[in-house]
């Protein structure tokens, strides 16, 4: 096995490495939106917001204080809260915040000369929410993930200190141009942390570049990835046993930065990156040597100042010299990790290539999985939903640029256009007339329902079948309805109740046998959820369930069945309709004993109600009745009791003997 190979075992392929990284912008805009009333913003910083996951690794994130806001000139200080940069001559890449206008809190302002600045030592203190603070961050353990926060304030416009990074030559166009502007347009934050040897510190700010060190750590390909990864490991496993407080990643992360501009793309090839390891190796050999490790934005601000002396200095070049000599091959040897490389992968390493713990962690699994969610809340506050296109769609969701431009940003768009032909729906079913607005309710509907339909495999077919059975085209739902069937993925029947269905989902849904095309069309397969604010979007039988249960989470195989079989009650023929609920009867035989079997008891409940069999629907609800009591928790904390007594009630008067 060449190195390549063995790295992008133990750290990650192409393909989930730029899966994982989506998912943590993902993650970033779905914890943004649901906290939108605050004034954090909280961004995914470190390693795990660039994409370089490791087991036990911090979940580093900042959060940014929208009401505050750092500028360069007076003239910029329009706003409450600004406070004035006043970079610090002594230390470059510190400075202090010379407040101009706003109402700072009283307990962090700290008078030099009779003028208010914000006191670095003082701003923890006030945001401190966790006991233990190191450097500019809180921390705290939540199970078994630890937490960094870095509470910061965000400056909009460029530091003059960081001029000379925009106009610098780059013979070998990295970053470019285009990832230039992005960067300035993003500007840049200052964090709680003076320079010890400072008379200032405990009132300095650190300027910190993090959300332009991870769009530059995003636009790095395979190669200097895995060169990325290795010197970590070189760090990790060798140096750092000797020397635990003299290099750190970020160090090595600015030598790559370096190396990177100041080498040819040619050079970063995979068969190439043994020599690639060992470009960066010498330089951060000079960098050493010299005592000297200059930062990347602000090439005046020595990193190492402070870590690196006469004493520790040459024993820490002998280290890099063996490392030079050895190899990637070598250093993976000399690691804990080399036992894990052959042959078979260990489970442990399994876990880290594929960050199980941090890629399907409640957040990023709710924004995958659930993203119809966020476009209902959205959608909820559009008043004129018939207006709606796909550019105001995309400016509703108000991504960052880097989702748009990926694979991810299709699942996403599944997700919201399933969202758009509901609220449609919903308005459509209830509007009266042929009107102007109604036809052009009709033409978004229709538009928007045709690229559901294309999307996936379950989502947008059920929705367009959904649509046809309540506009009377039971024949086109039915047909809708088989294609979907025969498309339907089998190891998700039982997602969220099986673990080994689980299990095989997640390895279609992010593993690497599947092209992204196919993964993107099962991504949705396993629910369709039913919102109460699109109640005249599905058939009347299941209203009185959506208006009881906020959310409504049906299988997609279960909510297919049903539906195929009220098509079949409606044209009443006798054999397909018994046919589809055996289907429904087989299918309740694969779940375990939760709530998915009471829904299907229901489901075939209505439809005999449907045919006018009054006398099995009565059995069949009051099975379900009966099985609601049974099942264990959670799945019976998830029924009110009063969802069977209000459906058999209001389905048919006869029904009162359910109860």
């Amino acid at each position: 096995m060449d190195l390549s190979t063995r790295l992008s075992y133990l750290f990650g392929t192409e393909e989930d490495v730029a899966l994982r990284r989506q998912l943590v912008l993902l993650r970033e805009i779905s914890i943004n939106y649901y906290s939108r009333e605050g004034n954090q913003h909280v961004i995914c910083s470190g390693s795990l917001g660039e994409g370089v996951a490791y087991p036990k690794s911090d979940d580093d994130q900042m959060f940014s204080q929208m009401n505050f806001r750092v500028v360069m000139t007076n003239r910029e200080a329009t706003q409450d809260g600004d406070a004035l940069m006043v970079p610090s001559e002594s230390s470059p890449g510190y400075c202090r915040l010379l407040i101009v206008s706003g109402s700072y809190p009283d307990n962090v302002i700290h008078i030099i000369h009779e003028r208010p600045f914000v006191s670095s030592s003082l701003w923890k203190q006030h945001f401190a929410i966790t006991q233990y603070i190191h450097g500019p961050c809180q921390s705290e353990t939540i199970g078994y993930q630890e937490f960094d926060y870095a509470v910061c304030i965000p400056c909009n416009t460029w530091p003059d200190t960081g001029n000379d990074w925009i106009t610098r030559d780059r013979p070998n166009d990295w970053p470019s141009c285009e990832m230039i502007r992005r960067i300035l347009h993003n500007g840049c934050h200052v964090v709680p942390i003076g320079d010890p040897d400072s008379p200032f510190a405990d009132h300095e700010w650190r300027i910190s570049f993090s959300v332009a060190e991870r769009t530059l750590m995003h636009s790095f390909n395979q190669t200097q990835f895995l060169v990325y990864n290795l010197l970590r490991l070189t760090l990790k496993r060798v140096i750092a046993k000797a020397f635990p407080e003299v290099l750190c990643s970020y160090f090595l992360k600015t030598t790559l930065f370096y190396t990177v501009e100041n080498t040819p793309k040619q050079l970063w090839q995979v068969h190439d990156l043994e020599s690639c390891f060992k470009i960066c190796l010498s330089v951060l050999y000079d960098y050493v040597d010299h005592m000297y490790c200059p930062n990347y934005f602000i090439p005046e601000y020595n990193m190492i100042k402070r870590k690196i002396n006469h004493t520790n200095r040459h024993q820490i070049l002998d280290m890099l010299r063996t490392c030079h000599l050895i190899g990637g091959v070598g250093i993976i040897r000399l690691s804990d990790e080399s036992s894990c490389l052959d042959a078979r992968l260990s489970e442990t390493i399994m876990e880290y290539r594929l960050d199980r713990q941090f890629m399907f962690s409640n957040h990023l699994l709710n924004a995958l999985l659930e993203i119809d969610i966020f476009f209902c809340n959205v959608l909820h506050e559009v008043t004129a939903c018939c207006m709606l296109n796909l550019y105001k769609f995309w400016s509703l969701l108000k991504c960052n640029p880097t989702i748009l431009e990926s694979d991810l940003k299709y699942i996403i768009l599944n997700k919201g256009i399933n969202s758009c032909c509901l609220t449609l729906m919903n308005q459509l079913l209830t509007s009266s007339g042929l009107n102007k607005e109604y036809y052009r309710l009709y033409k978004t509907l229709e538009t928007l329902l045709r690229i559901a339909y294309r999307g996936d495999v379950t989502t947008g077919k059920l929705t367009m079948a959904t649509y046809t059975y309540l506009v009377g085209k039971t024949d086109t739902a039915l047909y809708v309805i088989r294609q979907l069937l025969s498309e339907y993925p089998p190891y998700v029947i039982d997602f969220n109740r099986n673990d080994l269905k689980t299990q095989a989902y997640m390895d279609v849904i992010f593993g690497r046998g599947f092209t992204m095309s196919y993964k993107i069309r099962h991504a949705h397969a396993p629910h369709y959820r039913l919102f109460k604010n699109c109640l005249n979007a599905f058939p009347s039988p299941l209203k009185i369930w959506i208006t009881i249960m906020d959310r409504f989470p049906l299988d997609s195989l279960t909510y297919a069945y049903f539906l195929e079989s009220l098509c079949h009650a409606q044209h009443q023929n006798q054999i397909r309709l018994m046919k589809s609920l055996r289907c429904l009867v087989n299918h309740m035989d694969d779940l375990k004993v939760d709530e998915g079997i009471v829904y299907i008891r229901m489901c075939v409940g209505i439809t005999k109600c449907v045919q006018g069999d009054n006398q099995s629907a009565c059995r069949w609800l009051g099975s379900a009745y009966v099985m609601k009591d049974i099942i264990p928790p959670p799945f019976n904390e998830r029924f009110s009791r009063s969802v069977l007594t209000y459906t058999a009630c209001l389905l048919n008067k006869k029904f009162h003997s359910v109860t």
